[in-house]
C-alpha cells in the first residue's frame, strides 16, 4: 500500500527484530503454562486434558504476539528493567488474545484461524471421530464458547502469579479488566451494526468499535498493562493510551483492508469472512455513501451472503476502488498514524529507546501486505 507519508523502513526492521526476540521469549514462557495446566487437567478429567491440548494448538499456531511485545514495551517505556518479570507478565496478554478470538470465531462461524481449524471445528471433528449424538454444530460451538472461557482465565492466574508486589499486582488485574470491559463493549457495538440497516451507521459509529475494541485489547491496554506494572506516572500512561488509541484505530482500520484485499494464506482465513459476516466496514460504507445504483444493489448482495462466489467479491472489491472509498481508508490510515506518531514526539517522558520501538511499530501497521 502506497503511503502519503515517510515510512522509516530502517526503524521498523529494527522493531520488528525486538518483537521477534521477545515472541520467542513469551512463546518459550507460553509452553511452560500449558505444561503446568495439561498437569492439572490431567488430575480432573481426561474432556479437561483434551481442552487444554487444542488450546494449546491453537495458541501456538503463530502470530506477531504484538499485544504481550506491547505489555512488556509499555513496562521498559516507564523505567522498567526487570525482563525476565515483565514477560512472565505479558503472557496474560496472549491468553486473553485466544479467549478473545475463540468467542469471535463461533460468533462469526468462522471454520479458520491462523491456518488452520477455529476451535468450534477442532470439536465438530471430536464429534465426527467419536460418533456422538445431539447435533455437532451445537457440539462445537458450546465447547468452543467454554474453551475461551477457560482461556480467559488463564490470563487472569497468569498475572496474579508474578512476582511484583501486590498493590501493582491488583491494580495490573483491575487494567485487565478494564481492558476485558471495553472489548465486549465494542464486541457489542460491532454485532449491533451490523445487524442495523446500512444507511442508519456511520463513520463514527465504525471508528467507535476500533476504539472500544482493537484498540483497546490490541495496544493501548497492553502499553498501560506494562506501564502499570513498571510503576509509570500518569502523565507517562497518558501518553501511551493516546498513541495505543490513534494506531489501534489505525490498524483495525488498515486490517478491514487487508480482510477485502488480501490473500487466505496472509490472512490465516478465507478473504471473504468480512462480507459473509455483513461487517460494516468503512470501506464498505464509503462504498455504499458514494457509489450509483448499480454499486449498491452489487456490494448489498454480497454483505451477509454466506453463499458469496468469488465473481462478488471481485465486484465488491473493484467497486470500492472506483468508488474512491479504498483511498478514503488508505488517506485515514495515514493520518491516524501521523497522530500517534506525533503523540509519541511531542512527549520526553518515555524511554528513548522504546519511543523509537513505538515508532517503528506504528510503521509496520501500515506496510503489512494488501
Amino acid at each position: 500500500m502506497n503511503q502519503n507519508m515517510e515510512v522509516d523502513n530502517e526503524r521498523m526492521e529494527k522493531s520488528l527484530r525486538k518483537l521477534g526476540e521477545w515472541k520467542e521469549v513469551v512463546n518459550e514462557l507460553l509452553e511452560k503454562e500449558f505444561k503446568t495446566y495439561t498437569k492439572r487437567a490431567k488430575e480432573i478429567h481426561p474432556e479437561a486434558s483434551r481442552m487444554v491440548e487444542y488450546l494449546r494448538n491453537f495458541s501456538m499456531r503463530g502470530g506477531k504476539r504484538i499485544r504481550p511485545g506491547l505489555v512488556i514495551a509499555g513496562y521498559k517505556a516507564v523505567g522498567g528493567n526487570n525482563h525476565g518479570r515483565i514477560t512472565k507478565a505479558a503472557v496474560s496478554l496472549e491468553a486473553f488474545q485466544t479467549y478473545v478470538l475463540i468467542h469471535d470465531d463461533v460468533e462469526d462461524e468462522d471454520d479458520e484461524r491462523r491456518g488452520g481449524p477455529t476451535m468450534h471445528k477442532m470439536y465438530e471433528e471430536v464429534y465426527e471421530k467419536e460418533d456422538m449424538i445431539g447435533g455437532k454444530e451445537k457440539y462445537g460451538r458450546n465447547i468452543a464458547i467454554t474453551a475461551g472461557s477457560l482461556a480467559g482465565s488463564y490470563s487472569v492466574d497468569t498475572l496474579s502469579k508474578t512476582d511484583f508486589d501486590a498493590e501493582t499486582k491488583i491494580k495490573a488485574v483491575r487494567k485487565l479488566e478494564q481492558i476485558h470491559r471495553y472489548t465486549a463493549a465494542g464486541q457489542t457495538l460491532d454485532h449491533t451494526i451490523n445487524h442495523r440497516k446500512t444507511e442508519e451507521v456511520t463513520e463514527e459509529d465504525v471508528l467507535k468499535i476500533h476504539e472500544l475494541k482493537t484498540a483497546q485489547y490490541t495496544i493501548a491496554g497492553p502499553l498501560e498493562l506494562g506501564a502499570i506494572l513498571g510503576k509509570g506516572t500518569k502523565e507517562q500512561i497518558k501518553v501511551l493510551r493516546e498513541f495505543g488509541i490513534k494506531a489501534g484505530k489505525a490498524f483495525q482500520t488498515y486490517d478491514d483492508m487487508l480482510g477485502l484485499y488480501g490473500t487466505k494464506e496472509k490472512l490465516g482465513k478465507p478473504v471473504d469472512s468480512d462480507l459473509k459476516e455483513g461487517k460494516k466496514t468503512l470501506l464498505i460504507l464509503k462504498a455504499l455513501e458514494n457509489g450509483n445504483e448499480e454499486q449498491k444493489e452489487k456490494i448489498k448482495k454480497a454483505l451477509g451472503n454466506k453463499n458469496i462466489t468469488q465473481k462478488q467479491v471481485e465486484e465488491v472489491r473493484k467497486i470500492v476502488k472506483e468508488t474512491g472509498s479504498y483511498e478514503y481508508s488508505k488517506k485515514r490510515v495515514s493520518k491516524m498514524i501521523e497522530e500517534s506518531k506525533e503523540a509519541l514526539k511531542d512527549s520526553n517522558k518515555i524511554n528513548p529507546e522504546i519511543k523509537e520501538f513505538l515508532l517503528g511499530i506504528a510503521d509496520y501497521i501500515i506496510t503489512r501486505e494488501v
